[in-house]
């Protein structure tokens, strides 16, 4: 079973979540020195960390950034601040999902199923059947282990979902894709539940385009979607 990691939640709340979750092993810590020792000594597929553990704008942001650096463990940052700018910053520093403190169980439980879904795929399923731990294409080169990117040998630092994105493009260089495929691949929901697909994509631009005013990477195709142009297109497996 699919272990995660609780910590700091509220309790009676990861006692009922440990009930619906009952596909998944879940280890609940208290406070956040146990929680890193917990991290340290287990492998996990998901944390769900409330960061109210953490006063300073700038641990919270370290911290995400050693979950990351350490593991490409996905992780859902609960909060009482959920503001965009908040939001944004939080995503940034490594979270893949930020959500109110007061979440419903069944909507942080459909959270925490889809997350660990998508990073089974994403970072074992495709590895495991390919055998490539690296991909190579045109200007970029993705660690798929490490799930780091480098653009031109220059190490691009993005945020969980962002390189989810940028993966899912490189995966099918050259390609049309709909928004609805792209939704569909990158957040494993339908396009409704979405209001725009611009704020990401040019998130992304601003991290990989030379000029984000006019893109020569992801490229929108007017009325249909958007193409990813790597340039020279290769592969390399190791």
């Amino acid at each position: 079973m699919q272990p995660i990691l609780f910590i700091g939640a509220d309790f009676e709340q990861y006692l009922r979540l440990k009930t619906i979750l009952s596909d998944f092993t879940c280890v609940y810590s208290v406070n956040l020195p146990d929680g890193i020792r917990q991290f340290n000594q287990q492998r996990f597929s998901l944390i769900v960390l409330d960061l109210s553990l953490i006063l300073s704008d700038m641990d919270q942001e370290e911290l995400l950034r050693s979950f990351r650096r350490a593991h490409p463990v996905p992780i859902i940052a609960l909060c009482e601040n959920v503001e965009d700018a908040n939001v944004v910053r939080l995503l940034g520093a490594g979270a893949d999902q930020v959500l109110d403190i007061q979440t419903a169980d069944t909507v942080l439980t459909a959270y925490v199923q889809t997350l660990v879904n998508r990073y089974t795929l994403l970072d074992h399923m495709d590895r495991e059947q390919s055998g490539r731990t690296e991909l190579c294409v045109g200007d970029f080169k993705i660690d798929l282990m490490r799930r780091q990117v480098f653009l031109k040998e220059e190490k691009i630092e993005l945020s969980g979902k962002e390189f989810d994105l940028l993966l899912f493009f490189a995966q099918n260089p050259n390609r049309v894709l709909t928004e609805a495929q792209i939704y569909d691949r990158v957040w494993h929901t339908d396009k409704g539940f979405h209001s725009s697909i611009a704020k990401p994509i040019n998130r992304l631009r601003q991290k990989i385009e030379p000029d984000q005013r006019n893109p020569v990477y992801i490229q929108s195709i007017r009325g249909v979607g958007y193409q990813f142009v790597p340039n020279i297109v290769t592969s390399c497996d190791i």
